[in-house]
C-alpha cells in the first residue's frame, strides 16, 4: 500500500539515509519541522514499513573483507526464482539477494576475506545450491557511491 510521502517526509528520509543516528532535534536543524512533528513523521514512515530498519553501514574492507563480487544466478528452468534466492539468501558470505529481470534470475553480492574464501563460498555453496544452474562474478574493483 503506498503511503502519501510530502517533501517533508522526503527530507527526512535523505538525512536518515545519510546518517540513521540523527537525534530528532539535529533533523530538526535540517529540516523546518519541529522535532516533535519530526519525530510523528518518523514514527508514522516507521509504521508503515516506509523505514523498515536502522542499520550501520559497514566498511567491508576495513572489516577484513577484502574481496567483494557480484554473482549473477542462473536457475535450472524447472526451478522458481524465489526457491533459488531462497536457498542463497542465507549462505555466509552473501551479503545481499536479490531476484531480477534480463539475462540472470538471481543477483547477488559477495563480501569475502581474499579469493580462497570467494572460491570457496563460489564453488561450495552458491554452484551447489538448489536449482542453481550457472553463474557469472563480476569483481568490484573500486566502490564511488552506495546507498
Amino acid at each position: 500500500m503506498a503511503v502519501d510521502i510530502d517533501e517533508f517526509d522526503r527530507q527526512i528520509l535523505a538525512a536518515l539515509g545519510e546518517n540513521a543516528r540523527l537525534s530528532n532535534l539535529e533533523l530538526a536543524e535540517r529540516v523546518p519541522l519541529s522535532h516533535s512533528a519530526i519525530s510523528r513523521r518518523i514514527k508514522r514512515l516507521e509504521e508503515a514499513k516506509v523505514i523498515r530498519a536502522y542499520k550501520a553501514c559497514i566498511d567491508p574492507v576495513l572489516a577484513g573483507e577484502e574481496v567483494r563480487v557480484f554473482a549473477s544466478v542462473q536457475r535450472q528452468p524447472h526451478v522458481p526464482a524465489i526457491e533459488v534466492a531462497q536457498a542463497l539468501k542465507d549462505i555466509p558470505g552473501i551479503a545481499s539477494c536479490w531476484i531480477v529481470s534480463g539475462d540472470c534470475d538471481v543477483m547477488i553480492e559477495i563480501t569475502a576475506r581474499d579469493m580462497a574464501h570467494f572460491s570457496s563460498i563460489m564453488l561450495d555453496k552458491v554452484q551447489n545450491a538448489q536449482g542453481v544452474a550457472s553463474t557469472r562474478s563480476m569483481f568490484i574493483l573500486n566502490a564511488l557511491k552506495e546507498r
